[in-house]
């Protein structure tokens, strides 16, 4: 006798069956799944904050700002979403906003 592979109640009907309904089969693809969609959730919630950061710094008129006062902001650099080389230098985005460093503490901001 086959049982179900979340719920161990003996399955009735396919030879090929592995789960008495859909929502066992739902909650066993959930919670296979569950350790690679937390990490892909916690990266998007990083990169949402970032760009919240940079879009409210231009918001509010501020096109320039030190690298201590993004920090201060809980801005973390390590979270990015696309890098472009330019004349003037690199430029690091995250989404539709981007920065560029203008020298050691400084970051030029703008949006595309």
């Amino acid at each position: 006798m086959k049982t179900c592979l979340q719920c161990n109640q003996t399955l009735f009907g396919r030879k090929d069956k592995k789960f008495c309904n859909d929502f066992c089969r739902n909650s066993y693809n959930n919670n296979l799944n569950r350790d690679k969609v937390e990490i892909v959730r916690n990266i998007n919630n990083r990169l949402r904050k970032n760009n919240r950061i940079l879009k409210t710094l231009l918001e509010e008129g501020i096109r320039s700002i030190s690298k201590d006062e993004l920090t201060l902001k809980n801005f973390d650099f390590r979270y990015i979403t696309n890098i472009n080389e330019s004349k003037n230098g690199t430029i690091f985005y995250v989404y539709d906003v981007g920065y560029q460093k203008l020298d050691n503490e400084n970051y030029l901001l703008f949006q595309e």
